[in-house]
């Protein structure tokens, strides 16, 4: 079989790479908020990096196993257990059957992923596994994990081969930082000097209605030359708009292709994990860099990527 959902957790849903080549028809990508722990996740259990895994949020879940297979946890740090003995994110664990996982408070982050060896038995939708809640398409029915839920692997059992190893953590330092980098936006000269000093040097806090959809922060309103709304523009995971209120918003993984409200600038691609690993009421900071910095911070963290995959190549034999 797989696992029964015992206890749902705060937001558990299942998620792959995202469901690409329908923000033209109003669907959002959705995937992971933290593609980087997502891609880990995956590559622990020897999956290709975009297969569909489990996120959980804050609060995780009960899953009962009725069959043995391989699972890692990456991403954020909420104390997992199996059968009450506490595990180690960033390693295979072999699960056998009548195995029960939990997990604890978050003690680092906010968002961990649950990889399972050769994924789950889910349908795809629009070409995705990916949960859209909202959308209600992807995933389990097309909702967050409930307890009663019953889901298949698609591939049951594991080697006896004890690991004896875990990733390093620092392919995970990303989880202490609250600085992010971003490049400014078509709309930066839309907001006066003093907006544009405040959002580069002043914190702004996570409020707690924050989403997939995306982070409402408070801090210093960011006040435009002279009141305006564009007819509409396309919008991108990492956007961070600014409404009527002054307040920003950091579109995420779940939010809408377009929109009308000015964005001041965008978060940059290598520093999305960042902001899906802070929590509520937690505080954040904005740095900006130049487009020729954000392409070579990419360049990094895929080089990062490929010594993190070769090594678990190696290591997993």
């Amino acid at each position: 079989m797989g696992f029964t959902v015992e206890k749902s957790g705060l937001l558990t849903t299942i998620q792959d790479s995202g469901r690409i080549g329908y923000r033209s028809i109003g669907m959002p990508v959705s995937g992971p908020m933290d593609d980087k722990a997502f891609r880990i996740a995956n590559l622990l259990v020897g999956n290709n990096e975009g297969q569909e895994a489990i996120e959980v949020t804050l609060q995780g879940p009960v899953l009962h196993f009725t069959s043995d297979t391989t699972i890692a946890i990456s991403g954020a740090d909420l104390n997992p257990t199996i059968n009450h003995e506490r595990v180690l994110n960033n390693k295979p664990l072999h699960i056998h059957k009548g195995d029960v996982l939990r997990f604890g408070m978050a003690s680092k982050g906010m968002r961990a992923y649950i990889a399972f060896k050769d994924g789950l038995r889910v349908a795809k939708s629009l070409g995705s596994i990916s949960t859209n809640t909202l959308a209600r398409i992807g995933g389990f029915e097309g909702r967050a994990l409930k307890a009663g839920d019953k889901i298949a692997l698609n591939t049951e059992g594991h080697t006896e081969k004890k690991v004896h190893w875990s990733l390093s953590p620092t392919a995970f330092s990303y989880l202490q930082k609250n600085e992010v980098r971003i490049i400014r936006s078509n709309q930066w000269d839309w907001f006066t000097g003093e907006a544009k000093r405040n959002f580069l040097s002043e914190r702004f806090t996570i409020k707690p209605e924050s989403d997939r959809m995306g982070y409402r922060l408070s801090g210093p309103a960011l006040t435009l030359k002279q009141p305006k709304e564009l007819l509409t523009e396309g919008t991108t995971m990492g956007s961070i708009q600014v409404p009527s209120s002054g307040q920003p918003i950091v579109l995420m993984a779940d939010s809408q292709p377009t929109g009308g409200y000015p964005k001041i600038a965008s978060v940059i691609t290598a520093d999305l994990p960042i902001i899906a690993q802070l929590k509520p009421n937690e505080e954040l900071s904005f740095k900006e860099v130049t487009l020729t910095e954000a392409h070579k911070a990419l360049r990094e963290t895929e080089a990062e990527m490929k010594l993190v995959k070769a090594a678990i190549t190696m290591k997993n034999g």
